[in-house]
């Protein structure tokens, strides 16, 4: 799994010409990483639930 690295506190994301390019790579980075989950339908989780990896789907789902 890729370890996401935001940009430095000065680095502005909304610049006069629309989303700074570093912004927009990490934000793209977040969007993948929560398309892992996409799969769980966290409603049914309850205590004691995990999250497995499954590799055969390569996401992650709801278990024991």
């Amino acid at each position: 799994m890729t370890k996401v690295v935001l940009p430095a506190q000065t680095v502005l994301v909304d610049t006069p010409t629309g989303v700074d390019p570093i912004w927009f790579e990490k934000f793209q980075e977040l969007v993948a990483f929560r398309n892992l989950f996409s799969e769980i339908n966290f409603a049914t989780m309850t205590t004691g639930h995990t999250f497995r990896w499954d590799a055969t789907t390569k996401k992650f789902t709801a278990g024991v």
